[in-house]
């Protein structure tokens, strides 16, 4: 199948390469031209230096390169740039399936599956989970959810079977809503999980506000309409789990280094990669409002990272 991925990050390279492993012809859009040429000349990914890209992928920098004769579109694009991507492709896509990968909010705390929806005419999908990039190029076992409307169920079967291997996993999902809630807010938890650990606070503190974290993105998801059992899944709890506490977390990497005293905006300057927990943050702030949903964790970050609030203090005052 001719794949297109928009996103030459770390996992759209990943996904990339898993893609190209089932045999799949990949195309890859990356945003900046230099860095799209050195990807498909030097078979680099700078961001994933552990490997060499396949033959079966071309990176270019030119869009409408990327989807020609596209076949499926994964969008794996920083969600800030995902309206303005599909705006800029949309006169190269017809009707084929989008798939979102990207995790986090649009403005005005809008889901990325309503506003892809509205630019496309094919059916648009969610494939979110537990999984890392560096660990995924790699052939790790590992697990994903692929979500989409219950009445899209056989073309999920036939995506299921594009996407998945002996070491990824696929399981389906018709909430298409608590997928993107969970995925999206787990990466504030992990930034204030970082922090708490860059603090010295210990595990006793990361139980908490795990356990604390995790009821207010239910909470957030059931307000919208989403599931109670998604939030308990790969793609809630499962990727809560590994966005919070493993070492290739760069959500969690923005929060320990401002645990240790850091401000915010030094430690996203010295990083490579995006740190999808900041980006949304500054939507999910909205939520209190929005549904009128007490947001105790969600707020207390906002005043560690934006106010410089003792998080050792914040937590104190904060009523869950």
């Amino acid at each position: 199948m001719n794949i297109t991925i928009l996103g030459g990050g770390s996992w759209g390279t990943a996904l990339a390469m898993h893609l190209a492993g089932n045999k799949h012809q990949i195309r890859m859009w990356e945003f900046f031209e230099e860095q799209a040429r050195e990807m498909q000349e030097e078979r680099t990914c700078k961001l994933l230096p552990i490997i060499k890209l396949s033959k079966n992928i071309f990176v270019t920098s030119k869009i409408e390169e990327a989807l020609t004769n596209s076949e499926l579109i994964l969008l794996v694009v920083p969600s800030d740039k995902v309206e303005a991507t599909i705006e800029k492709a949309k006169k190269w896509i017809k009707d084929q399936p989008v798939i979102i990968c990207s995790k986090g909010f649009a403005t005005n705390v809008r889901l990325l599956s309503d506003v892809v929806s509205k630019i496309v005419s094919g059916p648009v999908y969610c494939l979110y989970g537990p999984t890392h990039a560096e660990e995924v190029c790699k052939g790790i076992f590992s697990g994903i959810v692929l979500a989409g409307p219950e009445e899209k169920d056989e073309e999920k079967d036939k995506l299921k079977k594009i996407i998945e291997s002996n070491n990824l996993r696929v399981e389906l999902s018709d909430d298409i809503i608590g997928v993107q809630i969970s995925a999206a807010l787990k990466n504030i938890l992990a930034v204030f999980v970082g922090v708490t650990d860059g603090a010295g606070l210990g595990d006793n503190t990361k139980a908490y506000v795990i356990t604390k974290g995790l009821e207010e993105i239910k909470n957030v998801g059931l307000a919208w309409g989403a599931k109670e059992e998604t939030f308990y899944g790969l793609a809630g709890i499962g990727d809560i789990i590994v966005t919070c506490t493993s070492v290739h977390s760069r959500n969690r990497h923005v929060g320990l280094e401002v645990g240790k005293g850091r401000k915010i905006q030094e430690v996203l300057r010295e990083m490579s990669m995006i740190a999808e927990g900041v980006i949304t943050l500054k939507e999910a702030v909205k939520l209190k409002d929005k549904f009128n949903l007490d947001l105790p964790l969600i707020t207390a970050l906002n005043d560690v990272l934006f106010k410089n609030r003792s998080v050792k203090s914040i937590l104190r005052s904060i009523s869950c």
